[in-house]
């Protein structure tokens, strides 16, 4: 159980598996938005599995949702489904296609090309012998023949799809008009009489309509739209249409199962309406329809009336229909009969309904005598309905009159139940059977008398048969005596009686008596179990006559001393669920005997009985709750009775029906119950919270305790606001009262509850859930929740973040919430970012895109608002969010948000952009540095040919980036094979722009010519004298490096003369000594 499920809870049904009744936000399991994933997903559970069944619904929604991926998944799947027997994925295969043929939002042609690439499949599946399955199939061929005929009417298509058009058209076709097709089922023929409809209709010429409507194209397909070119043959068709019609109204007229006429009937209207020149033939033979097939079947009168309900339905709606205003007045004709019809027969059913009650023999007179151990009334009445007593027919089973049955039929029923009888146990019932007819016993079956050879003692007996005045009927009188007649009129009269005092007896014999009554009652009681109940709709009885037993010994009972009651709540408490209808007699009755003797018997025992039974209470027992809900009044005990139920965690579900049924039916203690349940939607336990809070959610919103749930639900939520401190002595007392008012508005009143403690991020779940699980059905406590939120300790926010997301995730984009994420107040950015995050974890809806589009114009967001939308926005507008994003970096999780906007951004934008993009250095250079580190960390994405992209593409820039050498250095550094490139085609660049007049620049470039030496020494040539002598001031490791690469060059004299005048004194000393100038 969910607290974000409109879900209620429940007693798990007996021998039920245990299960997980708490998952958390973690453990939910996640449907992948793509339905391909979704689909892969349910085909990775096991096979015919419930987990399977739900995994294939949850893809049929992701299919509903985008249709076109429809077409793919039909051509792929459903020749796979073909062959095999009955699977849940063949059945979701089907419903995919009628999914993509019927409702999807795909366009014709796409659903003629769906058609086309199924009908092979479907007409395979359409020959096996599952019911099914060719249920499932029909329907898609009734989408699709409108269809189907519009493309062979218009073309001339492969002759595969001709062909296995007509072959499903005859086969569903001999479903619906032969009753003997194989596989035999109502449910085929009602789906084939739907697909006769379109046939029907596209081989009737439609009437001629408004010349101004002729160009526009048909909504129903036929036969006038056949070409020449067509495979179709116009006369074939009307020649099929109108055995079809006549079909139609024979099989109206003739068949006799409801299941197939309430189709048949139904496809009159949608006729009519389409093709008008069949209406006076329909509305005719609908006029004059009547069940006599049905009655003549024998059908039950509810199935008759039933289809007397669907032709009224259809005649009603066709009298709605202008264009058959011609035939209302036949319609009201046919309303008015059939109302006569289904009256008579209405009448006709009750009185049958009666005499079949007046011949119903009496049951249950004679019952058996079982003495023994006392049972309760139900085990009693269980009993005697299995005893059957030897030899006199007189059983427990359905009384039903074998007269109405055939003979041949009683005959074949009674030989087959004579053949397992052995001859000693039949001959035993004939000697009961005789000695019952000898002893006239009124149980004895006369019409075996002469075959038993007692015909002439049973004769004697039947006329010396003495009347029972009490079953007498008024007309018996006749058979009364004259003389009873005659004595009956002389008068009579009593003289004056008057009977003695009971003699007193002392307290024993009191005792024993008392003791010898209650036995008596006791013992006999289980006798009572075969009386019949009183009807429901007859006279309300508290209490049945066959549980008289239970009153009389409850109300001596309450006469008896402290020790019979005390024994009375120990019997009780030893099979409650069985007693528990005696125990509300019992306990009834004390209540009303303290009540008129001012005594105090009621409280103390209730609480005995449960006191006694609640130790041994089963986690699925459904009696607790019934018998409280019978008690005359609830004391406070038993609140905190059931209160310390429901914090024990395996049976508190017991406790909590309880309590729950007590605040629904009890107002007087509806108070005090409601507090108890409030106060346990803060139990530490989980499960035991999480019920609670299901238990109060029901009435939120729209009842009486919904103000006082949700005032209670705000209040513990308010405890984690953070405590402004005591005013300070001497602090201006004015600020101090507008620092109190502001608090108080924005706080309230704070709730308590005896399951809270000190306030921290362990706790912040117990004050939290009951709130968030009401904002589920009463969503204007989400702005109570974003009000409380700033004023919250960061580490409660933390918490409150986490435990968000679930509510979250099951409201959805709300209108309630979106127009939250507008507005929400100053300090709440955090929690707003994550409803943002996971409203957006899919895919942020247009709605949402454009939301916060409009806040990031209109407030100054905080930029990891951003970070979910960014692969939705444009290039441009990426470019312009892309310095918002590296300024992140400055923060804890920074690098990690950042590389996961980045992954999003290459999404819209090349790598190359984006890493130029990095080099405008609008957020300081140290963020934008760490930022280039990240996209370097990416080696998959920014490979040595994107790196070189990249620095060509900066140095052609007319202003360098600071930070420009640095990334060279850096990429020169990772891939050694970007030195050649580095040196041949991005430093020239840099000399041209005269690097040396930026002193960064120049500081890097100095590192770059010796990190890539000597491959940069032809560029470093070209430098102007003073600057070449300021890198060899810098790296005086060069100086070798540029002599050996001088020297390696024709006319190396020259060159280093000319070299040599570039250097100052001391470098052409120090290079002319080596090569020996002179």
């Amino acid at each position: 159980m969910s607290l974000y499920a409109d879900e209620d809870i429940a007693l798990a049904p007996s021998g039920a598996p245990e299960v997980d009744l708490l998952p958390t936000s973690r453990q939910a399991a996640h449907i992948p938005t793509d339905p391909l994933q979704a689909l892969a997903a349910a085909l990775t559970c096991p096979a015919e599995s419930p987990a399977q069944a739900e995994a294939l619904i949850a893809a049929g929604t992701r299919f509903e949702e985008h249709p076109d991926k429809l077409p793919e998944l039909c051509a792929q799947l459903l020749p796979m489904v073909v062959d095999g027997g009955e699977s849940l994925l063949r059945s979701w295969t089907l419903d995919m296609v009628s999914l993509a043929v019927g409702r999807s939002s795909l366009r014709g042609e796409i659903k003629l090309a769906v058609a086309q690439s199924s009908l092979d499949a479907l007409n395979r599946l359409l020959g096996s012998n599952s019911v099914t399955t060719i249920r499932a199939v029909i329907p898609i061929f009734s989408t699709i023949h409108p269809i189907l005929f519009r493309l062979l009417a218009t073309s001339r298509p492969p002759q595969p799809i001709y062909d296995a058009y007509m072959s499903s058209k005859a086969r569903i076709l001999t479903f619906a008009l032969d009753p003997n097709a194989q596989p035999r089922s109502a449910g085929i023929r009602a789906a084939a009489w739907k697909f006769v409809q379109k046939v029907l209709i596209a081989g009737t010429r439609a009437a001629a309509a408004d010349p101004r409507l002729q160009k526009q194209a048909p909504s129903e397909p036929s036969v006038a739209m056949i070409t020449r070119d067509s495979p179709l043959s116009v006369q074939e068709l009307e020649e099929e249409a109108n055995l079809l019609r006549t079909q139609l109204v024979t099989q109206m007229y003739s068949v006799d199962d409801p299941a197939i006429l309430h189709p048949i009937i139904n496809t009159v209207p949608l006729l009519c309406k389409a093709r008008p020149t069949l209406a006076p033939l329909l509305v005719g033979s609908l006029t004059s329809w009547t069940p006599a097939a049905l009655e003549a079947s024998g059908r039950q009168p509810m199935h008759i009336r039933s289809v007397e309900k669907t032709l009224r339905m259809v005649i009603n709606h066709l009298t709605r229909h202008p264009p058959l205003a011609a035939f209302i007045a036949q319609l009201n004709e046919a309303l008015v009969r059939q109302k006569q019809r289904m009256e008579v027969a209405f009448v006709s059913e009750q009185t049958a309904r009666k005499a079949r009650k007046a011949v119903l023999p009496a049951q249950a007179q004679v019952l058996g005598k079982h003495p023994g151990e006392a049972e309760s009334s139900a085990q009693a009445a269980k009993r005697a309905r299995y005893e059957v007593q030897a030899g006199t027919m007189e059983g427990r089973g359905v009384v039903f009159d074998v007269s109405t049955f055939p003979i041949e039929a009683v005959i074949d029923v009674v030989m087959e139940g004579l053949q397992v009888v052995s001859s000693e146990d039949l001959q035993r019932a004939f000697e009961n059977a005789r000695r019952a007819l000898f002893e006239g016993r009124p149980d004895a079956a006369h019409v075996l008398a002469l075959a038993l050879g007692t015909g002439s003692g049973v004769k004697e007996e039947e006329e010396e048969e003495v009347l029972n005045p009490l079953e007498m009927e008024m007309d018996d009188e006749e058979l009364m005596p004259e003389r009873e007649e005659e004595l009956a009129e002389e008068p009579i009269t009593f003289a004056e009686l008057e009977l003695p005092p009971p003699e007193p007896l002392d307290a024993g014999d009191k005792e024993g008596v008392m003791r010898e009554l209650l036995e008596r009652i006791w013992a006999s009681g289980a006798d009572l179990a075969g009386l019949p109940e009183i009807p429901k709709d007859g006279i309300k009885l508290a209490v049945q006559p066959k549980e008289m037993w239970m009153l009389l010994l409850a109300r001596m009972s309450t006469r008896s001393p402290e020790a019979r009651r005390k024994a009375l709540s120990s019997f009780i408490a030893e099979d409650f669920a069985a007693r528990s209808k005696f125990a509300s007699l019992w306990l009834n009755e004390e209540w009303f005997n303290d009540k008129r003797n001012g005594s105090a018997q009621f409280q103390p025992n209730l609480d005995a009985v449960l006191r006694a039974y609640l130790p041994k209470l089963d986690s699925k027992d459904k009696s607790l709750s019934a018998f409280v809900a019978t008690l005359p009044e609830v004391p406070p005990s038993v609140i905190d009775m059931l209160e310390t139920l429901c914090e024990e965690s395996e049976r508190s579900i017991v406790g909590f029906l309880a309590l729950r049924d007590l605040i629904d039916a009890r107002p007087p203690v509806r108070a005090q119950a409601l507090r108890v349940l409030l106060q346990l939607c803060t139990f530490p336990n989980r499960k035991i919270r999480v019920l609670a809070i299901s238990s109060v959610r029901r009435w939120v919103p729209g009842s009486s305790m919904s103000p006082t749930i949700i005032k209670y639900a705000l209040g513990v939520l308010r405890r984690l606001v953070k405590q402004s401190p005591s005013p300070v002595e001497g602090e201006d007392t004015e600020m101090a009262e507008e620092t109190k008012e502001a608090t108080e508005s924005g706080v309230g009143e704070v709730v308590d509850s005896k399951f809270l403690g000190e306030v921290n991020k362990d706790t912040v779940q117990q004050h939290v859930e009951l709130a968030f699980a009401l904002s589920r059905r009463q969503q204007d406590l989400l702005n109570d929740i974003f009000q409380l939120y700033p004023k919250m300790e960061p580490e409660i926010q933390d918490a409150v973040d986490d435990l968000f997301e679930p509510l979250i995730q099951s409201l959805g984009p709300t209108e309630k919430l979106l127009s939250i994420l507008r507005e929400f107040p100053q300090g709440a950015e955090k929690l707003a970012l994550r409803v943002v995050t996971v409203l957006s974890a899919g895919g942020a809806s247009p709605v949402l895109l454009g939301l916060l589009k409009g806040l990031m114009a209109e407030r100054d967001l905080d930029p990891r608002f951003i970070i979910p939308i960014i692969g939705e926005l444009d290039k441009g507008e990426i470019e312009r969010q892309i310095p918002r994003i590296v300024s992140l970096l400055g923060t804890g999780e920074g690098r990690d948000v950042v590389r996961t906007a980045f992954a999003s951004v290459l999404q819209k934008m090349t790598p190359a952009d984006l890493l130029v993009a990095l080099h405008a250095e609008e957020t300081g250079r140290k963020a934008t540095i760490e930022a280039i580190g990240i996209c370097f960390s990416m080696t998959t994405v920014f490979r040595s040919d994107v790196l070189a992209t990249v620095m060509s593409r900066i140095a052609d820039l007319p202003s360098l980036p600071v930070v420009f050498l640095r990334t060279i250095i850096q990429a020169v550094t990772t891939y050694k094979s970007l030195v050649p490139f580095v040196a041949n085609n991005v430093l020239p660049k840099l000399v041209a722009k005269k690097i040396w007049t930026t002193p960064q620049l120049w500081d890097g470039f100095v590192r770059l010519a010796k990190l890539i030496a000597p491959a940069s020494f032809g560029v470093l040539l070209q430098l102007p004298k003073e600057w070449l002598r300021d890198v060899v001031d810098r790296q005086p490791a060069l100086k070798a490096g540029l002599k050996g690469f001088l020297a390696s060059k024709p006319q190396a004299k020259s060159a280093l003369v000319e070299v040599g005048l570039a250097f100052d004194f001391r470098l052409a000393c120090a290079c002319a000594g080596p090569l020996g100038l002179s």
